[in-house]
């Protein structure tokens, strides 16, 4: 099925900066929120694509804050989503029909049985509440924006950056917010992210990261470690964005695994400097404790408003993890046997979060940076796209590439040994973030993240089962 037979019927919730109203289209008995159809599935994290589509029909620029609802209908092929923003500017021109609506007027007779007037309410009342939703990350709220980018001009000045154009936003989402600052040296960035259990302060720890690996990780322009704001340079494309897409030769992916291999191995020794920089201890020791902790209940996970009921775990599979967990403890200590010592770990490595610099591959978007068992990264570098993994022997030839990076503590048999322990617990320890993720944020999450919990459980049972 191609992206182009789907279709996304997005309306949106715009809500007036200063006061609780909201705009609707149209007389009153009939009265709207501005909605469209777009081609093809819209990531609605993509403010380039949302705002635009809203200027069109409202004739103003406005911030977008967050996802009220999201649904998908693949037997028909259908995204909706209902996406809640703000107008950029104080008292913007309104498009003919249009009126800011209060909260009475909503719950009033001529708009009671007016599904549109309905959402715009529960908007309003969460708005009224304090409640932003999705772990009420500081950029869903309508003021945030202008203190965001006032920053990042502040920032970028004594630096010689001069913006030459508005700062707009570039992604926003429950994990992160990026602005996009245009400047007669190249585009720079600001991202936000929140203050999750098991995220790292990203700017923070970039600057640690820099500092060992200068030609690998990008040198943040200025950071504001209280806010968990960071402001970088343009470092160039991601990998999985570049003419090929996902599907990148296995030279470059060959490259890239071998380059980060290097980078762990070099991180090895400065352990403790990396714990000083925040990053968390999430060695075999934790994720032992994890499982002992967390699978005897893991049916409780399923019932989180983080998690994708629909593809949660079956009562068979659930079942199978609680037997599983002495298993899964003893595979910890016995890992822990081998030289390969703990180390830097990305969490989310792969070629959507690697750039093409001057001096080599570039690695960015360490929010799941830790100290852990290495291996731990090799499982999402095997992704060929959102929904399709390297298989068979290119999966093999990639794995046996990293393992080559760390020959120096043990022979090729017993590394790929190690490799078998860790693929298994990797998985387990890539599952215990999302079900973390799960648990801090409200909802409605991006589809895909609130069905990784249960995914990577599934990983966790297909490495425990004999290989067929």
């Amino acid at each position: 099925m191609s992206d182009s037979e789907w279709r996304s019927r997005i309306r949106w919730v715009v809500v007036h900066p200063h006061r609780l109203e909201v705009l609707l289209l149209g007389e009153a008995g009939a009265a709207a929120l501005p909605a469209a159809e777009l081609a093809g599935e819209v990531w609605t994290a993509d403010a380039e694509v949302t705002a635009t589509a809203l200027r069109e029909l409202v004739g103003f620029d406005a911030i977008l804050l967050r996802s009220l609802e999201e649904h998908e209908d693949p037997t028909a092929r259908v995204q909706r989503a209902t996406l809640v923003a703000a107008p950029r500017a104080a008292s913007p021109p309104l498009p003919p029909g249009a009126r800011w609506v209060g909260r009475e007027d909503l719950a009033g007779a001529a708009l009671r049985r007016n599904e549109h007037a309905a959402v715009a309410a529960r908007a309003l009342d969460e708005l009224a509440g304090g409640r932003t939703g999705a772990g009420g990350a500081p950029w869903m709220d309508p003021g945030w924006f202008h203190a965001a980018e006032g920053w990042l001009r502040a920032s970028l000045e004594p630096l010689g950056y001069t913006a030459t154009g508005p700062v707009r936003q570039l992604r926003v989402w429950e994990l992160s917010c990026i602005l996009r600052a245009p400047t007669a040296r190249g585009d720079v960035y600001l991202k936000a992210v929140p203050d999750a259990p098991l995220f790292a302060n990203e700017g923070v720890v970039m600057g640690a990261l820099a500092g060992l690996f200068p030609d690998h990780v990008p040198v943040p322009l200025a950071v504001d470690a209280g806010r968990r704001w960071t402001a970088l340079a343009d470092f160039g494309g991601e990998l999985g964005e570049d003419e090929h897409g996902w599907d990148v030769p296995f030279q470059v992916r060959k490259e890239v695994t071998r380059t980060f291999a290097r980078m762990q191995v070099q991180a090895a020794p400065h352990v403790e400097r990396l714990l000083a920089a925040g990053l968390l201890d999430r060695g075999l020791g934790w994720l032992a404790a994890q499982a002992e902790g967390w699978l005897p209940e893991v049916d409780a996970t399923g019932r989180l408003p983080g998690i994708d009921a629909a593809t949660w775990l079956s009562t068979e599979e659930a079942a199978e993890l609680r037997a599983a967990v002495p298993r899964l403890v003893a595979m910890c200590g016995e890992l822990a046997g081998y030289a390969v010592p703990p180390s830097l770990v990305h969490g989310d490595l792969h070629l959507a979060n690697v750039a093409k610099g001057p001096r080599g591959y570039v690695f960015f978007d360490w929010t799941d940076a830790c100290v852990a068992h290495p291996f731990v990264d090799l499982l999402t570098m095997f992704q060929a796209g959102e929904d399709r993994e390297l298989e068979g022997p290119v999966r093999d030839r990639l794995r046996d590439a990293y393992l080559a990076g760390w020959a120096g503590f043990e022979p090729a048999g017993r590394l790929l040994r190690a490799w078998r322990l860790a693929e298994p617990l990797g998985a387990l320890h890539h599952a215990v973030g999302y079900r973390s993720l799960a648990e801090h944020l409200q909802g409605p999450v991006d589809l895909h993240m609130a069905a990784s919990t249960a995914w990577w459980l599934r990983k966790v049972l297909a490495g425990l089962r004999p290989a067929t």
